[in-house]
């Protein structure tokens, strides 16, 4: 029966490939993905879905539903992509359009490898071969902020009884290993103008507030746990030097590998901040724009995906695919593997040195980096943290190709991305018919989460009242 819908998939490839080009095309950054959400949501209606638009008030968010029982599977897809990374599809870098986004996460991939996987649920609906409701949940900003914290406090995920999602990368893996939790702030600094040269006596240098509030951070990460990472970037440092700049902003990242960590690390902080405005007397404004959770791992739902991996298949990768990877593996830097090998046990050395001989992964992995941390976040941890999910990743690009980059972007717009997209939805499908068609392993995945969160219920990490920075967004864009 599963084998049915995986073909289905194949049957439709070429329809799932061009919707993929064209979100590919579009590459619109987080909070503006109009037309990347309209051709997912005109798609999903052509289908019968229902759509919920508008959620939690980003025009950007939407969830699309088919069918009216228990269980409901929910699967995860974004289309964000990144700014100045556009990159023609081909192994050399070369922008489509100077300075313009570009698909260097592949999400692009991601949003439509998810909508080949509830369309081919819905016909297994129809054909009786299932029985619940499939769910498309069309998340925003993923690169920037937690939409999907936000779609969480506004119950969109209240009723949800599974959650899958997978991710674009270089390797055919259940994912196991954690992530780091953040919070994202901007502190802002209010000051007094001054002639540099003819009146400093009368100035109060918002810039100064920032470089002593970076020092006095700086000095902090000597007693930090060792897994903490804090970086920054200077947003506003004033105008011209003989002006003395009456406003200044710096940009913060504070991750920990829990969230109450990072809580911890984000209250010394706003001292550090506070001191800042002392010394300097000046006013700071704190600008809070999100925060995410670490994720929960649920191995009911793992063992399901790798077995149905498994059954799948990897990406098959022709000649011309292995020959383009094989250009594009040269404009690699040095050491671009060397924050993976650490995820990897000494057990699994042996397969490791296989897999990453290979410019495109065609091994299917099992989890690997369980009990680890990788350095990075993502606002799908918060959904595991109020749903049992799992998550997996099939190769769409070249092994090693860093995350962000325009090497990425490169292979998210051709074969190798495709092939590991059409991978994934047959993946996510036949999981999902697994779970709708076998109540006793949705049984057994809530179990498990149950136990996992009983003592640490989800708290959003929004405070009360506060509301998505689409506005923010809008402005930055149009400035």
């Amino acid at each position: 029966m599963s084998k049915k819908y995986a073909s289905w998939i194949e049957e439709n490839r070429q329809r799932l490939i061009d919707i993929s080009n064209r979100i590919w095309e579009f590459a619109e950054v987080g909070f503006q993905e109009f037309k990347s959400t309209n051709l997912l949501i005109k798609t999903l209606k052509e289908e019968g879905f229902s759509v919920e638009k508008n959620v939690a008030g980003m025009p950007t968010a939407f969830y699309a539903s088919y069918g009216n029982k228990k269980p409901v599977i929910a699967i995860l897809g974004e289309y964000d992509a990144l700014p100045g990374l556009s990159q023609i599809a081909e192994p050399i870098k070369k922008p489509l359009k100077e300075g313009a986004p570009g698909h260097g996460c592949g999400h692009n991939l991601l949003g439509t490898g998810s909508l080949g996987a509830v369309l081919a649920v819905k016909n297994a609906i129809i054909a009786g071969d299932a029985d619940g409701t499939i769910r498309y949940y069309g998340c925003p900003a993923e690169e920037k902020f937690n939409s999907k914290g936000y779609m969480i406090k506004a119950g969109a995920f209240k009723d949800v009884d599974i959650t899958l999602t997978w991710h674009p990368a270089f390797m055919n893996a259940l994912t196991d290993v954690s992530l780091l939790a953040i919070n994202y702030v901007k502190f802002r600094f209010h000051g007094r103008t001054a002639h540099a040269a003819f009146d400093p006596q009368n100035g109060r240098s918002a810039l100064d507030a920032v470089e002593l509030m970076n020092i006095g951070v700086n000095y902090m990460r000597e007693h930090m746990i060792p897994e903490a990472r804090i970086h920054y970037v200077i947003t506003n440092g004033g105008k011209a030097p003989n002006v003395v700049p009456d406003e200044a902003e710096v940009y913060y990242f504070i991750r920990a590998p829990e969230r109450h960590s990072v809580e911890n690390l984000y209250k010394r902080v706003i001292k550090i901040a506070e001191g800042a405005a002392l010394m300097t007397e000046t006013k700071k404004e704190i600008d809070f724009l999100g925060g995410t959770y670490n994720p929960l791992r649920n191995d009911v739902i793992g063992a399901v995906i790798l077995s149905k991996m498994k059954k799948v298949g990897s990406p098959k990768f022709d000649e011309k695919d292995r020959e383009f990877a094989e250009k594009l593996k040269k404009t690699l830097p040095p050491g671009s593997m060397d924050a993976f090998t650490s995820l990897i046990p000494p057990n699994f050395q042996k397969m490791a040195q296989q897999i990453f001989s290979q410019p495109l992964n065609t091994i299917i992995i099992p989890g690997i980096g369980k009990g680890k941390i990788m350095p990075a976040s993502s606002d799908v941890s918060d959904v595991s943290r109020v749903t049992p999910l799992g998550e997996f990743a099939t190769t769409c690009h070249i092994m090693g190709s860093p995350q962000h980059s325009w090497q990425n972007v490169c292979t998210s717009g051709m074969s190798i991305g495709h092939k590991g997209m059409l991978t994934a939805a047959k993946i996510l499908a036949v999981s999902a018919i697994e779970f709708m068609s076998n109540l006793e392993l949705v049984d057994r995945a809530k179990l498990e989460f149950e136990e996992a969160t009983k003592d640490s219920p989800y708290k959003s990490p929004f405070p009360e009242g506060f509301k998505p920075p689409v506005a923010k967004k809008q402005e930055e864009i149009n400035s």
